[in-house]
């Protein structure tokens, strides 16, 4: 398998050329999108009013995202996170249950993040930049554990199966987080990983 090579976030990465830039500027730019979406909600999001509450020119601005939906992305995973979790290291399947655990937890969500989910339903390219950002988390995790996976001596999976895999797991905590998106039960991510995931990664089901 290949590393995938897609990033968490949708940011334009650094010109080639020109001025090197400024990150700190990054910050300002996320805080700014997170007030105008507590206030104004994602359709009265404007650019430019990103980078007026920014301080920042709109060039500025566009050198880093071009799309609204890809700047509310990065705006919003900073208040739901779609980092790498805290791996226990005790297992393959603990690690993978830590996976789905922090992929299906829905508590604790704030108002902005839970606000902009339901606006996704009305606006195509939200609800894509959205799900592309969750698929490549998930992707990119999988991945590491199935490489995992390979070191200790298991048949590693093609790039067709780990894309099978990562469909399935996204398909399946949607199912089970319904349209309220509730967090999903540990015992059913167990069963996931059990039933499904240690067999595709080991050949073998935990309980064997």
């Amino acid at each position: 398998m290949t590393v995938p090579a897609q990033s968490h976030q949708h940011r334009l990465p650094p010109a080639e050329r020109g001025r090197s830039q400024d990150s700190s500027r990054d910050d300002l730019i996320i805080s700014a999108a997170l007030e105008l979406l507590g206030t104004n909600g994602y359709h009265g999001l404007t650019m430019t009013d990103v980078a007026s509450r920014a301080g920042v020119s709109k060039a500025t601005l566009y050198r880093r995202w071009t799309a609204k939906a890809d700047l509310v992305a990065d705006a919003v995973a900073t208040l739901s996170p779609v980092s790498t979790p805290r791996y226990p290291g005790t297992s393959l399947r603990d690690d993978l249950l830590a996976l789905l655990e922090q992929a299906g937890n829905c508590d604790g969500r704030s108002a902005v993040v839970i606000a902009t989910m339901e606006q996704a339903r009305s606006h195509p390219d939200l609800y894509r930049s959205l799900t592309e950002r969750f698929s490549t988390f998930i992707r990119t995790e999988l991945h590491k554990l199935a490489q995992r996976s390979a070191d200790a001596g298991h048949v590693p999976l093609s790039e067709a199966e780990l894309d099978v895999m990562v469909d399935t797991v996204i398909a399946l905590l949607a199912h089970d987080a319904g349209p309220a998106g509730t967090s999903v039960p540990r015992d059913r991510l167990a069963k996931l990983v059990d039933n499904g995931l240690m067999l595709l990664l080991t050949g073998t089901r935990e309980t064997d």
